[in-house]
């Protein structure tokens, strides 16, 4: 009528083994009747005392020696099933346990630490998968089959997830030892996985510990990063300083998470003297600096002091090769961006370029980093964005340019700031400003034609023909004199600017366009 196979408390199975044999096992009490057994050409597993056949014999059997250790909790303490817990080793899932629990003190220690880990790992939720581990360990603790299998089915998940993020880290650049420890890291879950199936011999287990012991190693080996002696002297020079700020300027530039504001006088990046923060970013090789001077002659644009920002990069790294420019966003203004690559030795290195101007001044951030990194989190696009400009000093040139060409009749809104571009409060006063044009005009004087002379004559004349003969004779003295760079006062230079402003007036909207032409012209061919 067939055998029944048996299964021993250890998890080993017996058989086909003939009623007469299992008889015989019962009277030895090497079985009793909670002891699981499937019959031959079945797939169920029932206790010994289920068997029909073997009834008279569980009445005369002897007690096993060695009584199981959940028949003398009872029952009731009991949360896996006698067929179950045949079927689980405990130590098993208890082993499994425990190595969660390490595993998520490690990622605890690096949620605290994350400069310890491979600078490939940056950004990873080490405190998330902490917490994780924990869990799972502390539920295999309850030696339920519900939690060894939903934490079975959990690690199965983990390990799969485990590529889109090997594919993340590879969009990102990263090539090196963050895969590696990912791949120890794979390697590792599937053989927490496979412990906790529910049959595994002792060959089984040997196998399942094999990825175990090799995913733990690679992790240590791959995971970790002493401190490297660049980042040790970027320590050493670290300033305590987050955020660097100069309110008359209105820049801001604020620190990303990674990056490090040096101390002046520091050897490790290359930067102009006149440099006003420099950063750096130990665990990428990132570096950078921002500059900010009064715009030269012939810069009115962002893109233009880009253009001399790219030269002074070109001539302290030869080999640099300019990319795309594109807008960028500056705070309250409008900048200009420029990405460029480098070879530093076998190492290819990108570069980030900002570039803006605000009012009279020209401000540059530069950063730089290994092109391998430049893509990642806490990357360039990191460091570029930290930079914001508030637009205080196009505010008060844009302010006084105003106020210029209202007192100043002659004066166009380009003559006006390109005046005050020069000048050394790079703004002027209305008056300043009318006594520095009529200065400028005198001198282009003799460079003029014949024609424009004449027209220029027609122009004043027209100019002053409503002033008062009194006025006239003051208003002619006073331009006389600043021709000639002599000293005018204060006062008389607001009052000749008033005199002035309401003869000009009197000119049409044609006459007076023309004016503003020949003294732009002049102001543009001086400066």
């Amino acid at each position: 009528m067939g055998g029944f196979i048996v299964r021993l408390s250890d998890g080993s199975e017996i058989g086909p083994m003939d009623l007469a044999a299992l008889r015989t096992w019962l009277a030895q009490g090497l079985v009793d009747g909670s002891s699981p057994v499937m019959r031959s050409g079945t797939r169920k597993w029932i206790p010994l005392s289920a068997v029909p056949e073997l009834k008279g014999a569980l009445g005369a059997a002897r007690p096993k020696s060695a009584p199981r250790a959940s028949r003398a909790r009872g029952p009731e303490a009991e949360p896996l099933s006698a067929a179950e817990e045949a079927g689980v080793d405990r130590w098993r899932v208890r082993l499994v346990g425990v190595l969660l629990l390490a595993a998520a003190a490690a990622f605890g220690y690096l949620a605290w630490r994350p400069a310890e880990a491979a600078p490939g790992l940056d950004g990873a939720p080490w405190l998330q998968v902490a917490l994780g581990s924990v869990a799972l360990g502390l539920a295999l603790q309850l030696r339920w089959d519900l939690s060894r299998r939903v934490v079975q089915v959990v690690l199965l998940l983990v390990s799969f997830a485990l590529f889109p993020a090997a594919g993340i880290l590879i969009a990102q650049g990263e090539r090196g030892a963050g895969l590696f420890a990912l791949a120890s890291a794979w390697f590792l879950v599937s053989g927490l996985a496979a412990l906790l199936s529910r049959v595994l011999g002792w060959k089984g287990v040997a196998l399942a510990l094999v990825p175990v012991l090799a995913g733990g190693y690679g992790i240590c080996r791959f995971g970790l990063a002493p401190e490297s002696d660049s980042a040790r002297r970027v320590r050493e020079w670290a300033s305590a300083e987050r955020r660097f700020t100069d309110d008359s300027l209105g820049l801001t530039l604020d620190v990303p998470a990674g990056w490090y504001a040096l101390r002046p006088g520091n050897p490790l990046v290359a930067a102009p003297a006149e440099a006003r923060v420099t950063l750096a970013e130990p665990r990428h090789g990132g570096f950078a600096y921002l500059v900010a001077e009064p715009a030269p002659r012939g810069v009115a644009t962002a893109d233009q002091y880009l253009d001399r920002l790219s030269a002074s990069r070109a001539r302290q790294r030869p080999g640099l090769q300019p990319g795309p420019r594109s807008n960028a966003v500056l705070g309250s203004l409008t900048g200009r961006r420029l990405e460029s690559t480098w070879a530093d030795g076998a190492e290819r290195q990108r570069e980030v370029a900002l570039a803006g101007l605000d009012g009279w001044m020209g401000f540059g951030l530069v950063a730089w980093m290994p092109e391998v990194s430049a893509s990642r989190p806490g990357g360039l696009d990191a460091v570029a964005g930290s930079l914001t400009a508030r637009g205080l000093l196009a505010g008060r040139l844009r302010s006084a340019v105003e106020a210029a060409v209202t007192a100043v009749p002659h004066l166009s809104a380009p003559a006006a700031e390109q005046l005050m571009s020069q000048s050394e409060a790079r703004v002027l006063e209305p008056d300043q400003a009318f006594r520095r044009s009529l200065a400028a005009l005198a001198r282009r004087l003799p460079s003029l034609s014949k024609g424009e002379t004449a027209e220029l004559a027609s122009l004043t004349a027209a100019s002053y023909a409503g002033v008062p003969w009194a006025d006239r004779t003051r208003l002619a003295s006073y331009v006389e004199r600043v021709r000639k760079g002599d000293t005018t006062r204060p006062a008389e230079d607001h009052e000749m600017a008033a005199l002035m402003k309401t003869a000009e007036d009197r000119l049409t909207s044609a006459r007076r366009l023309r004016l503003q032409a020949y003294y732009e012209k002049a102001i543009r061919a001086e400066y």
